[in-house]
């Protein structure tokens, strides 16, 4: 299959799917990745870039910028275009987004995009990230046997590491714990959470 990843910054999907990922990716889908902001807010911009590129380059995957600006991410005509043209061009079974309750807008308006851009695809999936607000998952994915994996997804970020806004705590250990309390929902250590806004079973069982 072929999946497309959506985020608002670098970072966001290693954190919400990079487990799924490292999975998908083993099992021979081809993995899309398309990053709408090159993260200038939270640090410099080029490094960032070049932090994202080490994490596609590890998954194998195909890596597209959207060319917005952090934070100024505005959900109108032409982000939605951006997200329907990549869509058109790759041709996804799955899309995976920000989940839109989110205490940052970029998340907010890249997630009501892509929830319009994708409005013909069969399979729209939502995850999490740290800023992210009333999240129910009903659907799970055991990273337990690629959590090191999501790991070295997540440190390719040099930069942001520590830019969790708590003192001491790293955004690994954020992702762990996050993925250890998913994991004991679904009673299995490690996990990601999605909800979806569609979900073909067929694609699931492999019977599409």
């Amino acid at each position: 299959m072929k999946i497309l990843g959506i985020g608002a910054h670098p970072d966001d999907l290693e954190f919400g799917c990079g487990g799924t990922f490292c999975k998908m990716a083993a099992a021979g889908h081809k993995i899309h990745l398309l990053v709408m902001t090159r993260g200038s807010v939270g640090g410099d911009p080029e490094r960032r870039v070049a932090e994202q590129e080490r994490s596609a380059a590890m998954l194998k995957a195909k890596l597209y910028w959207g060319g917005f600006e952090d934070t100024g991410v505005t959900l109108n005509r032409d982000l939605i275009r951006a997200v329907e043209e990549r869509i058109e061009a790759v041709d996804p079974d799955i899309v995976l987004v920000n989940h839109a309750a989110d205490t940052h807008q970029d998340h907010r308006n890249v997630s009501r995009a892509v929830e319009t851009a994708a409005r013909y695809c069969k399979n729209l999936l939502f995850y999490e990230v740290p800023t992210t607000m009333d999240f129910n998952p009903g659907i799970f994915v055991d990273i337990g046997g690629v959590i090191d994996r999501k790991v070295a997804l997540l440190k390719c970020h040099r930069s942001q590491v520590y830019k969790t806004r708590v003192k001491n705590l790293s955004i690994v250990e954020s992702a762990k714990a996050a993925a250890m309390f998913r994991g004991y929902q679904d009673r299995v250590k490690y996990a990601e959470g999605f909800t979806s806004r569609r979900l073909l079973l067929d694609y699931v069982l492999g019977c599409k």
